[in-house]
């Protein structure tokens, strides 16, 4: 467990962000959500419900959702915020209640014929409660989110059933996850996991020969683990054990793990479970891992601390389900490689990058199952670490006088700029930080990916969500990233034109938030900042837009117009289908110009 100083400072940086933009926005749920759903770094867009959708009377809730329609997978999110969390106290939260909110979400589903005869049809709940009506007989899996400031104390999977649906997943995000998430992406972990004292049980491995001498990176050890030992583990560990997962949740999910899952109910297949899975890739920082006598080259793992499974996560999933259901494990096994991490004071690189890079390869090699996220994987590309170098060495221009004092920081892994924050002395050394990197100057590597895709004139591409837009961000760019011989040196001027997307797009969700339309903003945002590209980018020098660190306010009411413009044309166009689902259409982008440019191409 994550120590209690280290949770108290963690809390007031959390807290001190989010009160800036909870003033702004006269809510503390929304800011809250939206901060916690950055961290998640899920594949598809939620939709955040504006307002939320709440029934006292009938104890149902939701603030958020998301479908994805290849997958036929739907999300629920529901916020838990307690007003009382502070750094004396940290207030935390059992199993009982965790269900307890779940269960709000899974009432609106259970619900939601009835609730379409309730809703106002223009609001975005109503849209949920129909998308679910209309989808009940196809829905593959529902996942629900319960996103809490409290601290879950238990750390137990939380088990739930729907009426109806096979699979139903509970994911909990609390402000621990969310630590322990960042103090993952930047290298840092401490958790210790003694199997033979905890478990009763260890495993036997094989060292992997080294034909190189000298100084090495890393120890490989390949063999195989009990299907009942990864479950237990899993069991008492939860999602610490898969935080470096390039895929960003834990869940049996998918035919490849209904396939799993099946293989372990039947006793004959049972037994055939290694040769037919593909096993996991695990690292960790170091452990007891102790030679076996007259065994050549064999070895016994006894403990493993900062232990992480970074592919074979839906494999551990459905293990882990089956051992909740009582399917007896004795006799399955796992084929594992396990990848000891090593610290070398000799290389002069940042450990940390060292290590991020060695395991983005692993996840990327390790697995051909299913989907890898990619922003993820290109999170340590050349690209992404020269912006991140220009971040930190170029000044915001200043024209009045005085030396510059503030720069743009960009967060290449998730959490980046808080660890950074922590590194420092409290005091006068985190203040000049914050000074010199101010927190609304900080821009993540999915912001960035939007912002540039939607300029450029992908508002379909942003709607899908940031996995979508960084991949298609990657793909624009390809040149700076692609290959050795091929690539583009990253230069002040590209630099300078990225910022100025950001500086665009974040003036127009500020005079979005400013004219407090009902649903559908973040789609909204990206169609106007792509319509105002596609009618006057051409009177928009990008260059002038980072010297003034500002869009010329001229362009305020053409974008008020644009938006409300927007607003009237995703609703209306989408007729009887879901508003985000339609805006995630390259067909919606393409008659939004079709039927719009006319009416709003001489604003100015």
């Amino acid at each position: 467990m994550i120590e209690s100083k280290q949770r108290k400072e963690f809390l007031l940086d959390f807290m001190e962000e989010l009160e800036e933009k909870a003033v702004k926005a006269g809510s503390y749920q929304i800011p809250f959500l939206d901060k916690m759903i950055g961290f998640m770094d899920r594949p598809d867009e939620p939709e955040i419900l504006f307002p939320p959708y709440l029934d006292t009377s009938k104890n149902i809730a939701v603030n958020a959702y998301s479908f994805d329609e290849e997958n036929n997978v739907l999300d629920l999110y529901v916020v838990d915020y307690n007003f009382e969390q502070n750094e004396d106290d940290l207030l935390s939260i059992s199993m009982t209640g965790i269900i307890e909110i779940a269960n709000k979400a899974k009432r609106f589903i259970t619900n939601a014929q009835a609730l379409m005869e309730t809703i106002d049809h223009s609001l975005q709940s109503y849209d949920l409660a129909k998308l679910i009506t209309e989808n009940s007989e196809t829905i593959n899996e529902v996942n629900l989110y319960v996103v809490t400031n409290s601290y879950y104390s238990s750390n137990k999977p939380v088990e739930l059933t729907i009426p109806g649906f096979d699979s139903v997943n509970v994911q909990v995000w609390d402000l621990d996850r969310v630590q322990l998430l960042i103090t993952a992406e930047q290298g840092i972990q401490t958790d210790y996991i003694d199997f033979e004292r905890d478990f009763g049980e260890t495993f036997d491995m094989m060292l992997v020969p080294d034909p190189t001498s000298g100084l090495k990176d890393f120890d490989c050890y390949v063999g195989y683990i009990s299907a009942e030992l990864l479950a237990k583990a899993y069991d008492e560990w939860g999602q610490k054990l898969v935080e470096r997962n390039v895929r960003s949740f834990l869940q049996a999910r998918g035919g490849t793990n209904k396939g799993i899952r099946d293989t372990l109910r039947d006793p004959f297949q049972r037994k055939m479970f290694v040769a037919y899975n593909n096993g996991i890739s695990t690292v960790a920082h170091e452990g007891e891992i102790e030679k076996i006598e007259n065994k050549a080259n064999l070895y016994k793992i006894k403990r493993l601390s900062g232990w992480q499974i970074v592919n074979g996560g839906q494999t551990t999933a459905s293990i882990h389900q089956a051992y909740k259901e009582g399917i007896p494990l004795k006799d399955v096994y796992v084929q594992a490689k396990l990848t000891i991490l090593q610290a070398n004071e000799f290389v002069m690189k940042d450990q940390h990058l060292l290590e991020d890079e060695m395991v983005s390869r692993i996840s990327q090699y390790a697995n051909t199952q299913n989907k890898i996220n990619k922003s993820d994987l290109l999170a340590n590309t050349r690209f992404m670490s020269d912006l991140e170098k220009f971040s930190r060495n170029i000044w915001i221009p200043v024209f009045d006088g005085r030396k510059p004092e503030n720069k743009w920081y960009f967060e290449r892994a998730r959490g980046q700029y808080m660890v950074d924050i922590n590194r420092r002395k409290r005091g006068k050394e985190q203040t000049d930080f914050k000074k010199q990197y101010p927190k609304d100057k900080v821009l993540t590597k999915v912001d960035i990916a939007k912002h540039f895709v939607s300029w450029e004139g992908y508002p379909h591409i942003s709607s899908k969500g940031g996995e979508e837009a960084f991949k298609k961000f990657m793909d624009l760019n390809k040149s700076f990233w692609k290959s050795e011989k091929d690539q583009t040196k990253m230069t002040l001027s590209v630099y300078q034109k990225l910022i100025a997307r950001s500086i665009i797009n974040k003036r127009v969700q500020e005079i979005v938030d400013e004219m407090k339309l009902r649903g559908y903003k973040a789609n909204v945002i990206y169609y106007t900042t792509s319509m105002l590209n596609h009618l006057y980018g051409e009177k928009i020098d990008l260059v002038e837009v980072w010297e003034k660190q500002s869009l010329s306010d001229k362009w305020d009411e053409v974008i008020r117009i644009m938006a409300d413009k927007t607003l009237s044309f995703l609703r209306d166009s989408a007729g009887e289908r879901n508003v985000t689902q339609w805006a995630k259409q390259e067909a919606c982008w393409i008659q939004f110009k079709d039927e719009c440019t006319n009416e709003l191409k001489n604003l100015i």
